[in-house]
């Protein structure tokens, strides 16, 4: 018998069949009606360590670059003493220390990665290297997902929330960009301009075209909203959730005690740094 696929699948691809995703996490895309398009995570019964051990590589992997990474180890090998180590790293501020952008950068990191493992495209960067304030969120989309081969094929977007609690002020706030059409992506020239800055003018005059298309309407995107929240999420979600754009999904993760999954992960990824000549 033929597996039907969905429509939330037609659109990000199915939730990964192995790897870590799977381990964490079960989905259900909900049944489908005109004006939503459902995916819903719950956590399964694993290890929290598990869980927060790959975050914190993740936290570390999109906000330092190797060559920082480098730089950092080469560092722990002249200064000798422990305690003076850990006093550099920490002025170093590589990683946000205020609350909210830890919650916010974890979020999006969290369903940038999942993207990638659904539907096999591709980040040309990691953007939260980039921001020229670790403390402040960063303007753009929070996710942009390409294919490296063919920038024309497709162009999935992502906007990304975390709640402590997921009432209907927030489920709007993620869908009112993308409810009511096809909202172009705002990071393609800031991806061009790195680009060009690393020496790949070939990809960066390849992006610069594709911007052009985007505008001339002739380029598939597909629009993600995510919500991570706590065990009531996906209720509110499908109370909620209203978008007219047919090519919009909307992914919720609810886990018993969120804050404190990112709060400790980012406390494991500021270990992993003052160790960073000790793995």
């Amino acid at each position: 018998m033929e597996k039907t696929v969905s429509e939330q699948c037609k659109l990000i691809g199915e939730h990964p069949e192995a790897s870590f995703f799977y381990e964490w996490l079960d989905s259900k895309d909900e049944p489908v009606t005109k004006n939503k398009k459902h995916r819903q995570l719950t956590e399964k019964e694993v290890s929290r360590e598990f869980v927060i051990e790959q975050i914190s590589d993740w936290i570390v992997k999109h906000h330092i670059d190797e060559k920082r990474l480098e730089r950092l180890r080469k560092k722990r090998g002249e200064i000798l003493d422990k305690y003076g180590f850990e006093q550099y790293v920490k002025k170093q501020t590589l990683l946000p220390t205020v609350d909210k952008t830890k919650k916010g950068n974890a979020t999006e990191i969290i369903l940038a990665e999942y993207l990638l493992e659904t539907t096999k495209l591709h980040l040309i960067v990691y953007r939260l290297r980039y921001n020229t304030n670790v403390n402040q969120a960063m303007k753009g989309d929070d996710v942009l997902l390409l294919n490296r081969e063919n920038l024309f094929e497709k162009v999935i977007i992502g906007e990304s929330k975390f709640r402590t609690t997921p009432g209907k002020a927030v489920i709007e706030e993620v869908t009112k960009e993308f409810a009511q059409e096809l909202r172009l992506p705002l990071s393609v020239t800031f991806l061009a301009q790195k680009m060009s800055d690393f020496g790949d003018d070939d990809l960066a005059e390849k992006l610069e075209d594709l911007n052009v298309s985007l505008h001339d309407g002739k380029i598939p995107i597909v629009s993600v909203g995510f919500l991570l929240s706590n065990h009531n999420t996906t209720s509110n979600v499908n109370r909620h959730l209203d978008s007219k754009n047919p090519n919009f999904v909307f992914v919720s993760l609810g886990l018993e005690n969120p804050n404190e999954l990112i709060s400790n992960s980012f406390d494991m990824a500021e270990e992993k740094l003052k160790r960073v000549n000790n793995e």
